[in-house]
């Protein structure tokens, strides 16, 4: 791994700065979120670590290693660090960034950032989440449609899975702030 602090690496850490209103700089590589995170073992670049490389401006690093995709969103991190820095609104924000396709990034998870996108869609549509939708809807993305079938009928007997979505009470407003949002965020 080669340091480079070209004028493009520095801007990556500006952007996600603004992007998400969080200071990286601040990180001061105490290991205490890290130490917290449930899911640190399985991550190539562990939170301290994916701090040091978004504070070196290894973007290539940070997005190729998938750790954005692995992170459980428990906000340990969060609630750990002295410095008050929100990680999980970096990752988020790391997420962001790839999901809109700014950057071209490895992900050793895809059915991560479809779960992502399909989740928000039926919280935008319902209100809240059509667990039978998004089942069928990511395994139909993962071109697996069948995947979960045998667990359908057991969920359906007991009451745990409903057929039909149904709207929640907020689902209009819950509409129009989604709406606001991408027009807020198409605007920058």
């Amino acid at each position: 791994m080669t340091l480079d602090f070209s004028k493009s690496n520095l801007k990556f850490v500006r952007d996600l700065q603004a992007l998400t209103g969080e200071n990286v700089m601040l990180c001061y590589q105490c290991k205490i979120c890290t130490l917290g995170c449930p899911s640190a073992y399985l991550m190539k670049l562990r939170p301290h670590e994916l701090m040091r490389a978004i504070q070196l401006g290894l973007k290539e690093e940070v997005f190729w290693s998938g750790t954005i995709w692995i992170c459980l969103s428990c906000e340990t991190c969060n609630t750990r660090c002295p410095q008050g820095i929100n990680i999980l609104r970096v990752i988020d924000g790391l997420r962001e960034l790839t999901v809109s396709r700014k950057v071209d990034y490895y992900n050793p998870y895809p059915a991560v950032p479809a779960f992502h996108r399909i989740f928000l869609y039926l919280v935008e549509r319902f209100g809240k989440v059509y667990e039978l939708g998004l089942a069928f809807l990511l395994n139909l993305r993962m071109l697996t449609p069948f995947k979960d079938i045998d667990m359908a009928s057991p969920m359906f007997l007991k009451g745990k899975l409903k057929p039909l979505p149904h709207l929640s009470r907020g689902s209009k407003e819950l509409r129009k702030v989604m709406a606001r949002i991408r027009k807020w965020e198409g605007a920058r």
